[in-house]
């Protein structure tokens, strides 16, 4: 290999042409396959292009080659951290930024690169530690600050986040990573009208920044302005602006679940209104989740099923379900009018009715866990201990676990029946959906079953976070989604014991 056209390669990088730098490493790799540096460069080039597989393969190639190379270290970390498959990954990435760090530690983009992924893995706190350490190291770099006020916030520390963004601003008033995380730190305060002025500074500075605009739209929704909050909601992922034609007669639409369960039950809903337009619709769904809603939902002569990451079938356009809200707004406000449009089957109701009332009691279903690959799942789900207000109603009430996975209800500080095993075993939600229709009333976390709940009518007591999902809005203890929630609201981040002594309070009023 001449030097001239490796540097030839690294310059093309230099420019934004990573395809073609791409193309002349495997160029030269053909005649140099030992070759520790192109492998990397190679690496480099199919990360940028956003292949991210394919680059940690490739780094790691290298790696394997010559392991002397802490860039090479730094940079696989960074493409385990682009495609976040699992456990593994974060594994993998922290001890490969980890090595680069201690062949390097003068290296501040290491140490920024080791904050990110400690806060992929969710351990933000020890982001926080790390960040905090590389600070100190500059203390006037304006990433590692907004970084920093970025895990500071996640890890529930918003006074000092705003107090970190402040500074940063005091001197670099255009950073929009700054503002972003202003926004969101306002946001964990409930300050929503301080929050949406920051995240509107972020979108006036970097129009086409994804974080700021789905941010913005996080903080619109929830000061109830649909509008513009359901469009910047669309930046949630890389995908096409969702539309839909004005004439649906004959269309057939693609609808795919394109986040979580709980998501798809609430926007199903509106489905309904595509079919009275005359179109086709394919629901899009994973296996066990359609195997449920297509017993739970209409039928509908022109509504249709389809396994998720299968080959799809013939569309004439796609949308994800989550965007419905945004297509249909203000026409179908909410669907509100049409729940309950989930429902259990009779006969399953009926048995679950047999198996657990008893005479004279109350029988409660309860969710206190939400899934804890979200981001934010530490400040809406609530630990187990946290509900020990809820011994006070064990004389009346029977509780019924519908959390499923790994309960631990032995921990649990009142009496508590765990979920069937054999529950759900037909689909997923569907044994779930007809135990809670059986109960009198339903309590829950901001998790799925909350909205399959709401969806199926049940009466919902949603223990909502004082940092809540956009969805459940502000002050509000009612749901303009689920006419037969209401809403017990934490006072604070952190403690949960009042939201159950409330609910203990008002239990035992039924």
């Amino acid at each position: 290999m001449t030097t001239s056209r490796f540097e030839q390669a690294v310059l093309l990088m230099g420019q934004g042409r990573p395809a073609e730098a791409a193309d002349l490493a495997e160029e030269l790799l053909a005649a140099e396959p030992g070759n520790a540096r192109l492998w990397h460069l190679l690496g480099c080039a199919r990360l940028q292009l956003g292949q991210a597989d394919t680059a940690a393969r490739h780094i790691r190639h290298a790696v394997g080659i010559d392991g002397s190379n802490p860039a090479a270290h730094a940079n696989l970390a960074r493409a385990l951290l682009a495609r976040t498959n699992g456990p593994d990954d974060h594994e993998e990435a922290e001890a490969s930024i980890r090595r680069a760090i201690a062949a390097a530690p003068a290296e501040l983009s290491f140490r920024l690169t080791l904050g990110e992924v400690l806060q992929s893995a969710r351990r933000y706190p020890e982001a926080v530690v790390e960040l905090r350490q590389a600070l100190d190291l500059a203390p006037e770099n304006p990433d590692i600050a907004a970084t920093l006020a970025s895990a500071l916030h996640l890890a529930g520390q918003a006074d000092e986040a705003l107090a970190l963004c402040a500074r940063i601003l005091a001197a670099h008033p255009g950073h929009v990573g700054a503002w972003i995380n202003r926004g969101n730190a306002h946001l964990l305060k409930g300050e929503v009208t301080a929050a949406r002025a920051a995240l509107d500074r972020a979108v006036e500075l970097a129009p086409n920044n994804v974080q700021a605009r789905f941010n913005r739209g996080f903080a619109a929704l929830r000061q109830e302005e649909y509008a513009i909050g359901w469009a910047d909601y669309e930046s949630r992922h890389d995908r096409p602006f969702a539309y839909l034609p004005d004439y649906l007669e004959g269309q057939t639409l693609l609808i795919d679940h394109d986040q979580y369960a709980g998501d798809t039950f609430q926007y199903i809903r509106f489905v309904l209104p595509l079919l009275e337009r005359g179109a086709r619709v394919v629901l899009s769904l994973p296996a066990r989740l359609g195997v449920m809603l297509r017993v739970c939902f209409a039928t509908h002569p022109r509504l249709e099923y389809h396994v998720l990451g299968t080959p799809e079938p013939p569309h004439d356009h796609k949308v994800g379900i989550a965007s419905l809200p945004l297509l249909l707004w203000p026409t179908e406000p909410f669907g509100a009018g049409r729940v309950p449009y989930l429902q259990a089957p009779d006969d399953a109701v009926a048995e679950w009715r047999r198996r657990i009332r008893r005479p004279g009691r109350l029988a409660v279903a309860i969710n206190w866990q939400g899934n804890p690959d979200y981001d934010l799942d530490h400040f809406r789900s609530v630990p187990l201990e946290h509900l020990e207000p809820l011994a006070a109603v064990a004389d009346r009430v029977d509780f019924f676990s519908v959390h499923g996975g790994d309960e631990r209800v032995d921990m649990a500080p009142f009496p508590l029946n765990p979920l069937p095993k054999d529950c759900d075993a037909a689909g997923a939600f569907l044994g779930t959906a007809a135990l809670m229709k059986a109960c009198d009333l339903v309590v829950s976390s901001d998790t799925s079953t909350a909205h399959l709940a709401g969806a199926l009518g049940c009466p919902l007591w949603l223990m909502a976070s004082a940092y809540p999902e956009w969805r459940w809005l502000d002050k509000r203890t009612d749901s303009p989604w689920y006419p037969t929630a209401r809403l017990f609201r934490q006072p604070g981040v952190g403690d949960w014991r009042p939201v159950a002594a409330a609910i203990a309070d008002a239990i035992g009023t039924l």
